[in-house]
């Protein structure tokens, strides 16, 4: 049977759970080109669901690692931030390895004098070719477009090479690094359970999953990358407007636009912003019931509110909600048969090119071979 994203957000516990267990050696190249890179901040660079994946891992990386992590799109490097000053590690991160603008940043970090190193889901990408070192983060086979095995994977790949890096580098006692690799063990379980409970949330809030019409996703910290992702997701499978905003942001502008058919997910991961975080939940309720509260561990009785009853770092906590934004997008485009695009979008795919050719050459192949075996069987 054809995977689906279903089976993805289904399978991806079990992947964190075997990347976890081959940690050291999975993070090797990435630790080296850290040692061998100059004394600097690290700058990840990154697109899409890549972006919002460094988003979510940075607040946990620095902590581990005691120094500043700069995250930006390739567009904007190659563009208008440029300089390396400062930089120690730099890399291009890309799932498919075929982003047009990613291979534009590598080739231009060659040109400033520093190796061009690719992180990637397919090293048998353009990578391969346009890179100087190309690191695997082990997302293993995800073939549809809509990735979510590819984000918690990559989420947990530079949390795993920062705690590797930290331990090596000597910034961790033996007790610390055994408590933040316990912590990651925690936080692996708990998307586990995150994945079960989701599926279970959308099921009981079938009618809001399947009438959304706007919606917002709100958060701070790393809830921030999540409700990056949780926008994403929702916007490009189900086809509507969804906007993030980090939570104070939002009450300056786009909180003026709600009306009671608004759906607003906001994200309280149960630290010091926890107060703010229900406040403002709280006064988003008197306009529209179509509020969702999601948090680590809380009593609101409201029907819509997500919570696990668990306790964790809320750096890590982007493995508590992504499933469920996951299982709302997988479920309301496939009941509301949303996959399809507007005609007039060929159109403009034939105008702008933001993959490389070898890229759409491997997706019409997989697209006969499926068809191939849907005949066979």
């Amino acid at each position: 049977m054809k995977p689906t994203m279903q089976t993805y957000i289904h399978n991806s516990t079990d992947v964190l759970r075997a990347n976890l267990s081959r940690g050291a050696e999975l993070t090797k190249a990435f630790v080296e080109a850290y040692r061998q890179a100059p004394e600097g901040e690290i700058l990840l660079i990154a697109s899409g669901s890549s972006y919002n994946s460094c988003v979510c891992a940075r607040r946990w990386m620095e902590k581990v690692l005691q120094q500043r992590v700069w995250i930006v799109t390739p567009f904007t490097f190659v563009h208008y931030e440029s300089s390396l000053a400062g930089v120690g590690l730099c890399a291009v991160v890309s799932q498919s390895g075929c982003s047009t603008n990613a291979i534009e940043a590598l080739r231009l970090i060659r040109s400033l004098g520093r190796p061009a190193i690719g992180i990637t889901g397919n090293p048998n990408s353009d990578f391969e070719t346009e890179a100087d070192q190309v690191i695997d983060w082990g997302v293993g086979e995800e073939k549809v477009g809509y990735v979510t095995q590819g984000v918690v994977s990559l989420i947990l790949y530079l949390w795993m090479a920062a705690l590797q890096i930290a331990k090596e580098t000597g910034r961790l006692s033996k007790e610390q690094a055994e408590t933040y690799a316990s912590e990651l063990q925690s936080a692996v379980e708990i998307h586990g359970e995150a994945v079960i409970r989701s599926e279970a949330w959308v099921e009981n809030n079938y009618a809001l999953v399947t009438s959304m019409h706007q919606a917002y996703v709100i958060g701070a910290g790393a809830s921030y990358g999540t409700a990056l992702e949780g926008a994403l997701k929702i916007g490009e499978t189900i086809g509507i407007p969804t906007s993030a905003y980090e939570s104070e942001e939002y009450l300056h502008g786009p909180n003026l636009q709600l009306a009671p058919d608004y759906t607003v997910f906001i994200i309280d991961p149960k630290d010091e912003t926890s107060p703010r975080m229900e406040a403002i939940a709280e006064a988003t309720r008197q306009v529209t019931e179509r509020t969702v509260l999601l948090s680590l561990d809380c009593d609101d009785p409201h029907p819509t509110t997500f919570s696990l009853g668990r306790q964790l770092d809320e750096a890590l906590t982007p493995f508590v909600f992504l499933p469920l934004f996951q299982m709302i997008a997988w479920r309301g485009a496939e009941d509301l048969h949303r996959w399809g695009k507007h005609p007039l979008f060929a159109k403009f795919k034939e105008k702008i090119a933001y993959k490389t050719e070898s890229y759409y050459q491997h997706s019409q192949q997989e697209s006969q071979h499926d068809s191939e075996i849907e005949i066979i069987s």
